[in-house]
């Protein structure tokens, strides 16, 4: 099974950090492994505290759920109670909001970063620029 290491989360943090400079925003980014493990995370200067903790809980989201944190809302929607089901479950609270990428070798999830401290467009932009330097 492929395997995201120290490096590519590095790579993954220059490319998520040179596109929020691009973007004029101050953000927090945060590369977990396939299980939700914190790999590596960077606050910017500027950047507001608890956007680390939320660029985390983005990143381990999307890694253990399979898919972008934002595309989980319409679960959420849908099946408000089975969110909260998963939610209990897991050693952090999942989130919906958008900023967290899954991050894949083929078909297989590799890992996720997660970015907080834009819009969520921006949070969604700044994390896929990372994402595609994998």
């Amino acid at each position: 099974m492929p395997v995201l290491g120290l490096d590519g989360a590095r790579a993954i943090l220059d490319a998520a950090l040179d596109a929020a400079r691009a973007a004029g925003v101050r953000v927090s980014c945060c590369v977990v492994d396939a299980s939700g493990d914190e790999l590596a995370g960077i606050r910017m200067d500027g950047a507001v505290w608890f956007t680390s903790g939320v660029a985390r809980a983005k990143a381990r989201t999307a890694a253990r759920m399979g898919a972008d944190s934002a595309a989980l809302a319409g679960l959420k929607a849908d099946y408000p109670e089975l969110l909260a089901l998963i939610d209990g479950q897991l050693p952090f609270d999942v989130t919906t909001l958008p900023g967290g990428v899954v991050i894949r070798d083929g078909s297989a999830v590799v890992g996720a970063v997660g970015v907080s401290g834009g819009s969520g467009e921006q949070d969604h932009a700044v994390a896929t620029a990372g994402a595609e330097a994998f």
